[in-house]
């Protein structure tokens, strides 16, 4: 196995599999019913909704410095999630997300290895900084989910 392929794998494993922290999001969310995951904390300004929303959009951003395009990033970074008004609306959040860490295991096991250390779109990083980045990403906020989850579900208990 090739390191982008192994990349690949922590990418997909952050979602759905199984990772060295235990935990994945889509394990997480099963339960989050759409109106907490749109409910807010003391703890944070972001819900769930918002924190889904951005790994989507980060998964997206990656995808289009893969292309070499460098994305101007608004302030929103992500974060600015639409309302959820039904149970369909959070599963479709929900997939989108899924597919984005799907199709961005895709592009990077077609990267090309020898481009791996190259400074990547942005100018700043190299691709390999950018792809194993985009795991931590993931990692740092599924914490943060878990967090709120537990705020969530536990306050009323």
């Amino acid at each position: 196995m090739n390191i982008l392929h192994a990349i690949a794998g922590h990418i997909t494993d952050t979602y759905d599999g199984e990772n060295w922290t235990g935990v994945n999001i889509s394990n997480t969310l099963k339960d989050v019913s759409w109106q907490k995951a749109q409910q807010k904390t003391a703890a944070s300004q972001n819900t769930i909704s918002s924190l889904v929303h951005h790994l989507y959009y980060w998964n997206k951003i990656i995808m289009e410095r893969i292309k070499g395009i460098n994305p101007s990033i608004p302030d929103t970074n992500g974060f600015d999630v639409n309302e959820l008004k039904n149970e369909n609306d959070w599963n479709n959040l929900k997939d989108k997300t899924h597919q984005s860490f799907i199709q961005l295991a895709d592009a990077v096991k077609s990267f090309s290895e020898e481009r791996l250390f190259e400074t990547s779109s942005t100018g700043k990083s190299s691709y390999y900084k950018n792809f194993q980045g985009i795991v931590e990403h993931a990692h740092y906020h599924l914490g943060q989910i878990v967090m709120l989850k537990k705020l969530l579900y536990n306050h009323n208990k």
